[in-house]
């Protein structure tokens, strides 16, 4: 599916070290797409469905870091992706369960939630 070509390249930006969390990434680009998903044009000639998709992805920037202190994976999983001795600990430790799946966890239900109350 060539949609999935979207984020092939973004283990390259988290193995530089420091960058802003796959999931907020993701759910900005799902965000922009559900609320662009009617409008068969670009969002500068659809103001409407635009600022949606910005309000929708501030409030989602500004609760996760709220919750989670920070938006960089360095800061969030205290592990630097660049360094081959932090990645092999973060693996034997299956460190992502409780880091990357309750980001995941928070950032879907976040998206549900503001689907839900018409933010998006």
């Amino acid at each position: 599916m060539a949609a999935s070509w979207a984020t092939a390249g973004y283990t390259g930006a988290i193995l530089a070290g420091k960058t802003t969390c796959g999931t907020l990434i993701g759910s900005s680009i799902a965000i922009g797409l559900y609320c662009g998903r009617h409008v068969g044009a670009p969002p500068e000639a659809h103001p409407k469905q635009r600022s949606r998709s910005i309000e929708g992805v501030k409030q989602l920037y500004a609760d996760f870091i709220k919750t989670f202190g920070a938006t960089d994976c360095l800061a969030l999983c205290y592990c630097d992706f660049s360094n081959p001795g932090d990645v092999t600990r973060y693996i034997e430790n299956r460190a992502w369960r409780e880091s990357c799946d309750r980001f995941l966890d928070f950032c879907i239900q976040k998206c549900l939630q503001m689907s839900h109350d018409g933010v998006i």
